[in-house]
């Protein structure tokens, strides 16, 4: 029978407990389980269930942080990114040329002979302002031969390869994803996560495909309550996270549902979509309680809905915005409930160029009303730029 256990200096431990039940696709019982380290889920199919808010997870790790070993309560592996055990990034490999929407093939500029069909890659578009992804999606590969790689599905999204190239920070390029992972679920227990004074986020899904996050409830004083990056096919229900000085995140993931959520922040946005998040469906949430913005869309965000939302009151140091938009194309912002906002200048919906990026990302396409607006200087911003 499994049992906790304490540490050499006393204190409790349940670790090497809750690793091994994950591990083993194990229901997970009611009851309060103190992680020292990041648990791993690494196993395609798997199944991490509690006994409803009664399972609760206490994250106190042992500092210092390692990257993906004890900065967050709950991972997938991040080696496809992330060299292990370092904070060291794993270097993309670069894209010949743009690609276009309906292509299927794109060329490579270095060897490609370690790629086989089956092979899933995640194309990514940096921008070196930012040091990070603007646009993203993911290719099964079909064939590979004379630098020219064959995905099973044409693009959807056009990658126009229109900065410098860098492996970490700028350009066009790849990665392969390593230790492939699918068909994740989430669910039915609560995770804690007190300020240890760095930030650590509490459930994270990293470079994963198929996942389900429902009936989850966290409590982070100090990171992403819930976050996803570089993910695919990601669908968040019925949770509730406050995330404290931070924010529930979702950057760079494809195939992105929202629905039926409450995200609350002390200190930042309730809510944010970033770095090319794409193709989502962000409805029928609520934010509790968020400073400055209540959600905010940023950085080659694109093709999505967010509908039926409400925003309670936003507080803020300076003139706060319910939604903000920077760099967005091809999203419906509309029937939301936004109730007011701090500040002699508050904005209900801003929505605008992402100027300050190497290369600028304008939004267009977008559709904006009808919404329900509450206590605002402004409702939309008069320099809206849909």
């Amino acid at each position: 029978m499994l049992s906790k256990v304490r540490s050499s200096d006393g204190t409790q431990d349940d670790t090497a407990l809750v690793q091994s039940m994950v591990d083993a696709n194990l229901s997970i019982p009611a009851g309060k389980y103190i992680l020292r380290r990041s648990i791993l889920v690494k196993q395609s199919n798997t199944v991490v269930r509690g006994a409803g808010p009664n399972t609760i997870f206490v994250f106190e790790p042992n500092l210092p942080q390692v990257q993906c070993w004890n900065d967050r309560a709950f991972t997938t592996p991040c080696d496809t990114v992330f060299i292990p055990n370092t904070d060291k990034h794993v270097s993309r490999r670069r894209i010949a040329g743009s690609i276009a929407i309906g292509d299927s093939t794109f060329r490579t500029a270095d060897d490609d002979s370690d790629l086989v069909p089956g092979d899933w890659l995640i194309i990514t578009e940096n921008d070196s302002r930012v040091g990070d992804v603007v646009i993203v999606d993911w290719a099964h590969v079909t064939s590979t031969g004379n630098h020219t790689v064959t995905v099973e599905k044409p693009f959807r999204t056009a990658f126009p390869n229109v900065h410098e190239w860098e492996p970490v920070r700028s350009g066009l390029g790849f990665f392969k994803v390593l230790n492939f992972i699918e068909n994740l679920q989430f669910r039915d227990f609560a995770i804690e996560v007190p300020d240890s004074g760095v930030g650590a986020p509490a459930l994270s899904i990293f470079a994963a495909k198929h996942v389900l996050v429902q009936d989850v409830t966290v409590t982070d004083a100090n990171g992403q309550g819930l976050y996803s990056y570089l993910s695919h096919e990601v669908t968040v229900r019925n949770c509730f996270s406050d995330s404290g000085k931070i924010l529930s995140e979702f950057a760079a993931t494809t195939d992105l549902t929202l629905s039926g959520n409450a995200f609350a922040s002390q200190g930042d946005a309730g809510l944010g979509l970033d770095l090319g998040t794409a193709f989502f469906d962000v409805s029928d949430n609520g934010i509790l309680h968020s400073f400055n913005s209540g959600i905010y869309l940023l950085y080659g965000v694109h093709d999505g809905t967010v509908i039926r939302n409400s925003v309670s009151f936003v507080d803020s140091s300076g003139n706060a915005i319910g939604i903000l938009a920077r760099g967005t194309q091809d999203t419906a912002i509309t029937n939301n409930t936004l109730f007011g906002g701090q500040g002699s200048k508050s904005l209900g919906i801003s929505i605008g160029a992402a100027g300050s990026l190497a290369v600028p990302l304008r939004s267009s396409g977008n559709v904006i009303s009808p919404n329900v607006f509450g206590v605002w200087s402004k409702d939309y911003d008069p320099d809206n730029t849909p």
